[in-house]
């Protein structure tokens, strides 16, 4: 039973991997998220002056000319001063977003993208760069939320063709997996309950048959009738036979069994117990 327990164990896994591999997504362009970098992120605290917010909408000009430019690095970097000024302009996280997007860092760019809605919740470009960024990760069910809450906030054709045509209908199938998964766990839970209870009922009809068949024959241990006498209860001249050896034989016979439970209830009886149960008989003697 262990045996086959642990088998059906490992066949639920194996049709639980199984489930999961039977899902076939369009993974292309999808790469490997990469670490983080060490880039400003502002004081959140600072409260800039009108002067810093200039100087950092100047740096925020000079950073998209240079990404026109595709001076991408130098880009990073002017950003990052204008962050440092002002680092309460969600605009400024949702562009260096979209430069790290471009950069193909998709992990720096949720890291912004997600800032950038913390500090303004209707940034519709920072939720574009969280959702490309997924996507570009695999991480389909949750691009097609951002892409989506973006499209929302400002709709543009291009998002709609990248969401229908590649986002929507990998999370869909993720979807239905998940919902496949959970059914298929729920069904498993449900049969083991109604495994539980059937054993506990088995066992529950068992222990009652076993305990009837015990009174039938009279409450012996082993099925024997009459019971077995206790130390108070053994009459005399029959103390100490049951330790016997040739007795405790005699006693795996139920003929004998039958002799002294009838000797039991009238001592009478000891004349008619035939021949197997005169050795007993003569050891009482």
């Amino acid at each position: 039973e262990l045996s086959s327990g642990i088998n059906a164990e490992y066949g639920e896994e194996e049709e639980m991997e199984s489930e999961e591999e039977e899902v076939e997504l369009d993974n292309t362009g999808v790469i490997a998220g990469e670490a983080l970098l060490d880039l400003p992120m502002g004081d959140p605290e600072k409260c800039p002056t009108e002067e810093e917010m200039d100087q950092a909408n100047s740096l925020r000009g000079q950073a998209m000319r240079a990404m026109g430019d595709g001076e991408l690095e130098n880009a990073l970097k002017l950003f990052g001063e204008a962050i440092e000024l002002n680092p309460s302009a969600a605009v400024l996280f949702a562009k260096r977003s979209q430069l790290l997007l471009r950069e193909k860092k998709p992990n720096n760019a949720v890291r912004d993208a997600e800032k950038a809605l913390t500090l303004n919740p209707d940034n519709a470009l920072a939720h574009k760069c969280k959702g490309k960024a997924y996507r570009l990760l695999g991480k389909w069910e949750e691009s097609a939320l951002a892409l989506a809450a973006g499209q929302k906030c400002d709709y543009d054709d291009d998002t709609q063709e990248l969401l229908k045509t590649i986002v929507k209908p990998n999370a869909e199938k993720l979807r239905v997996a998940r919902l496949k998964k959970e059914s298929s766990r729920r069904e498993r839970e449900h049969k083991d309950k109604l495994e539980r209870v059937r054993k506990a009922k088995e066992a529950r009809q068992k222990a009652h048959e076993e305990a009837k068949a015990r009174d039938s024959m009279g409450g012996m241990p082993g099925g024997m009738p009459g019971g077995m006498p206790g130390e108070d209860d053994i009459p005399p001249g029959m103390a100490g036979i049951f330790n016997d050896p040739e007795i405790a034989t005699l006693l795996q016979d139920p003929e004998v069994v039958q002799a002294m439970a009838a000797i039991q209830q009238n001592p009478a009886n000891n004349t008619n117990s035939g021949p197997k149960f005169t050795p007993t008989c003569d050891d009482v003697d």
